[in-house]
């Protein structure tokens, strides 16, 4: 296992606890509002993905399985054996592995494309490099990442600790990145930003895009 950042230490910590698994999808999903964007990201996700049959497609983080039940033929990963026993069985043709985004038990090469959602925004930027990186290891020449980061914004950064304080919702700390910021760190690691779209929430937005390795 290659040396993880405190930061990352704790954020696998969190998500492999009982309280996190056994409450995911309710706090995640509930509300109207919640569930509404959630579906919106979904969308935005899938588009930009674009699987095609016979593609490897790699899910890092799936948790619970909001967006694994919607890519079929799948291998997904999560440190949270809980969490990918509720995944595989949203998605029976999963493949639904144990194992850490830092350091994952592929071979090089493997996958044609790499998806994940609501995971690398709690990375900080040293975390986000070296995931970058080992996803680069993963992908195939020319593979495709498509991922999602929270725009830097300083009134959600307040309203997500108020609203997390008022409703008792659990959450990992959050880490917001301009688009400049972005663009900078991916062609540093090697990836080029071939489309992207924003979702606009009540207090800030959202991006999610699609990498290509150049």
């Amino acid at each position: 296992m290659k040396s993880k950042s405190q930061n990352a230490k704790e954020f696998t910590k969190y998500y492999q606890s009982k309280k996190v698994t056994g409450t995911y999808d309710k706090q995640r999903e509930g509300g109207k509002y919640r569930l509404d964007k959630r579906k919106k990201e979904l969308k935005f996700l899938l588009d930009l993905l674009d699987k095609k049959d016979g593609e490897k497609v790699l899910e890092l983080g799936c948790s619970s399985g909001f967006l694994t039940q919607y890519l079929g033929e799948v291998t997904a990963i999560d440190t949270s054996e809980g969490m990918l026993e509720i995944a595989h069985s949203k998605n029976p043709k999963s493949t639904c592995v144990p194992g850490d985004m830092f350091d994952m038990p592929f071979k090089a090469h493997t996958f044609d494309k790499v998806v994940t959602m609501r995971v690398w925004n709690h990375l900080d930027e040293k975390d986000l490099r070296n995931a970058l990186r080992e996803v680069k290891r993963v992908l195939k020449e020319k593979g495709v990442l498509v991922f999602d980061a929270e725009d830097d914004s300083f009134l959600r950064r307040v309203v997500a600790k108020i609203y997390q304080a008022v409703t008792g919702i659990t959450g990992f700390k959050i880490y917001q990145y301009s688009l400049k910021e972005l663009k900078k760190i991916l062609g540093e690691e090697g990836f080029k930003i071939e489309k992207g779209k924003f979702l606009e929430h009540r207090d800030g937005r959202q991006v999610v895009m699609r990498t290509k390795l150049l």
